[in-house]
């Protein structure tokens, strides 16, 4: 008798695990279900959200892998200049920077080229020349992060494109309709619709804006680098330009 009383406890105990899960299972399918089916009520904005998102991440991880300190400069490239001021071979360095794709190498290889042009240049017109490069830099560094907030600007507005066309759309099948009920389904899928389109495009606005933030920052910290590299590289060529004029 204990025997099966503690088989049919066993048996109950699996089934009603068995139950269990399949209810669970259902359940998680049902959320699926309904997951799926209110962001496919949100209709055609889905596809410019959708564009405006892969744009968005795809900028982000550019942004990641281009806006660092290694893009201005590097010890290894200072270093190796270093020789070219202290032999005062304006032609070796020239030579060398005109590989290098970091910025400072950039500001210098425009200021040789302008200085084998005008060999008498003013210090004025070279640090013009130097400032002109870095300006122009800067503006691209910062150009690629003005993109993501451009998308961090438009994806709300997507969002209340959406939401304006749901609601438009509700009301006028609701005047084309005269069953309350089917009023109240119509009413409710429009305004289902209004919803999710707002929630998309609030959360692609959100995130690019947070990212927009974060490469702002770093896009300051890094023009600050180019600035004081700059400069003091510009400086050494002005000295180099004066002592080949007075020693030429």
């Amino acid at each position: 008798m204990k025997r099966f009383f503690s088989a049919g406890v066993v048996f109950l105990s699996a089934a009603g695990a068995a139950c269990a899960q399949t209810s669970a299972d259902a359940v998680a399918q049902v959320s699926r279900t309904s997951i799926l089916s209110v962001i496919s009520s949100a209709g055609w904005i889905l596809v410019p959200l959708a564009i405006a998102s892969v744009v968005a991440l795809t900028l982000i991880i550019y942004c990641f892998f281009t806006l660092t300190v290694k893009s201005i400069t590097t010890p290894e490239l200072l270093e190796r200049m270093e020789p070219f001021f202290e032999n005062e071979d304006l032609e070796g360095l020239a030579n060398y920077v005109a590989e290098k794709p970091q910025a400072t190498a950039r500001v210098v290889d425009r200021v040789l080229l302008f200085l084998e042009r005008h060999p008498d240049a003013t210090p004025e017109a070279i640090s013009a020349v130097a400032e002109a490069e870095g300006s122009r830099i800067a503006a691209l560094l910062n150009q690629r992060v003005l993109y993501i907030m451009d998308i961090g600007v438009l994806a709300p507005l997507l969002g209340l494109m959406g939401t304006v066309v749901g609601i438009l759309t509700s009301f006028g099948h609701i005047a084309d309709s005269n069953a309350s009920s089917m009023r109240t389904m119509m009413l409710a899928g429009g305004v289902s619709q209004a919803l999710v389109s707002t929630a998309g495009g609030l959360v692609v606005g959100i995130i690019a804006m947070a990212f927009f933030s974060f490469f702002r920052g770093r896009v300051q910290h890094l023009i600050s680098i180019l600035e004081s590299e700059g400069t003091l590289l510009t400086q050494e060529l002005i000295l180099l330009s004066r002592r080949h004029r007075v020693n030429p």
